[in-house]
């Protein structure tokens, strides 16, 4: 108990920049392997990632030393990044930029067609989904954890879910139906859906995607100031 009150002390400090840390630990599917005034380290045990940040290069150090071989690195401070890299074998990397709704009051309810999607709509989100991995298996445990479809005349036009560390991701929305307002639905909707779950509303966009990112703004979420990145 006392090494998570040292965690949440920490990262309460900046609540934009260490959301995804925060909400795994409100969850409980974190594991704590590093929580001191001067970092955390946590293992995200549902999506197999480990979150870092560090302050200093001595709590980089600890915190690495810590680290076992894995395949996704979130950390939070890009001055130790090819450390990082260095110590995990990890080749591929991506800088996100992370947004959260601050807000205690939700968004307005979308003027359009949500609905929580089945499994049996596993094949065709992995079919549309522009950015498809992990196969329809894992659209599946998506679905489970609640993805909104969005749809027009009855057809389906787009979608979003919960990847399994809890932030909003999977955002799509068919090219026929774009620009019509459907994104900002949809993102809507599942901050409205995050805070019935008591879960904290965030995501991570890619910082070179800019038409995520004025929609992140459009939204109403708010972007912290530090970026982040993935070490793959």
């Amino acid at each position: 108990m006392e090494e998570k009150l040292q965690a949440l002390a920490y990262l309460g400090q900046d609540r934009l920049c260490y959301a995804d840390m925060l909400e795994p630990l409100r969850r409980g599917t974190a594991e704590l392997l590093y929580a001191r005034e001067d970092g955390v380290l946590l293992h995200e045990r549902r999506g197999e990632v480990y979150m870092m940040s560090a302050r200093t290069p001595e709590a980089a150090r600890r915190c690495l030393e810590l680290l076992p071989k894995c395949e996704l690195l979130v950390g939070h401070e890009m001055w130790y990044k090819e450390q990082a890299a260095k110590r995990c074998g990890l080749l591929e990397e991506q800088i996100c930029c992370q947004a959260v709704w601050t807000s205690p009051v939700p968004p307005p309810k979308p003027q359009a067609d949500l609905r929580l999607l089945d499994p049996s709509w596993a094949p065709w989100v992995y079919q549309h989904y522009s950015h498809s991995f992990g196969g329809v298996e894992y659209i599946e445990a998506v679905i489970r954890d609640g993805m909104l479809g969005v749809f027009v005349d009855r057809k389906p036009a787009g979608f979003v879910g919960f990847h399994a560390e809890g932030s909003i991701g999977m955002l799509e929305v068919l090219p026929a139906y774009r620009r019509r307002g459907l994104g900002l639905a949809l993102l809507h909707g599942a901050v409205r859906l995050a805070m019935e779950r008591s879960a904290i509303p965030f995501g991570q966009i890619f910082a070179d995607n800019a038409p995520s990112l004025r929609l992140q703004e459009r939204a109403g979420m708010q972007m912290a100031q530090n970026k982040l990145f993935w070490l793959i």
